[in-house]
């Protein structure tokens, strides 16, 4: 893969430059639909989408403020437990009258799903964007609010070698857009807050996050400022054929 000078030019500054995952580079496969076809497999059938959508996001809003940071400090609660809750929770506010032992079935099953390649799948321009950037001799990693599971997602989408390091929210103990996840890679680095580069989906915790810190940022949305690209591979091509004003 070729590297423009005008892309070398644009990146020279940086030493470092992390992506968020979710929505970022990878895009999960119509949860919603995972979390129906699943219940009919064992058995649980005639769930209204609609239903099932609400309750979802009522659920997962609860459970995000309860015991935030997929139950990082809440005793007792390990991540992967809080998903069988999330699950347990969704369904049992669809359908009250489902057996504790079959939303078990369905929570440890809907894990192990959206911890392979049939739970994702890569938005346009990712793995060019991630190779250009290794191949302009940069450092690159991922700063993600995710459970532990990210490196094993990341491995089953082809993105094992493509990383220098993987620091999830809840290794960190904070999530995006506290700064506390921002400067752990730059402490084990020893790389100056100057010289790092953050690209991501969301213009509160991944663009306001990183510059406030003292990064500097590219967003991947229709943000409006100089700094937002439409998609990853309008990003790219900016990157590559004009100067980007940091």
């Amino acid at each position: 893969m070729s590297l423009t000078s005008q892309l070398v030019a644009n990146l020279k500054r940086f030493r470092l430059v992390t992506f968020d995952v979710t929505d970022t580079l990878l895009r999960l496969e119509d949860p919603l639909r995972q979390y129906h076809r699943t219940a009919e497999e064992f058995g649980v059938t005639g769930v209204d989408r609609r239903r099932l959508e609400q309750c979802f996001r009522q659920q997962f809003k609860a459970m995000s403020s309860e015991h935030p940071n997929f139950g990082r400090f809440s005793p007792g609660l390990d991540w992967q437990q809080w998903w069988l809750q999330l699950v347990t929770r969704t369904f049992g506010c669809v359908d009250q009258g489902l057996s504790p032992e079959k939303l078990e079935r369905i929570g440890h099953r809907l894990i192990d799903i959206f911890r392979t390649s049939a739970g994702w799948h890569h938005v346009d321009g990712a793995q060019e964007l991630v190779q250009s950037v290794r191949n302009a001799g940069k450092c690159v990693g991922v700063i993600s609010n995710f459970d532990p599971s990210l490196p094993k997602v990341l491995d089953a989408m082809g993105f094992a070698s493509k990383f220098d390091f993987i620091l999830t929210s809840y290794e960190a103990g904070v999530m995006k857009p506290d700064p506390g996840i921002f400067e752990i890679p730059l402490k084990r680095l020893q790389i100056p807050a100057d010289q790092a580069l953050h690209i991501g989906n969301k213009l509160d915790f991944d663009y306001e996050g990183a510059r406030n810190c003292g990064w500097s940022g590219l967003l991947v949305n229709d943000g409006g400022n100089q700094h937002s690209f439409a998609s990853l591979s309008h990003l790219l091509e900016a990157l590559k054929t004009q100067p980007i004003q940091w």
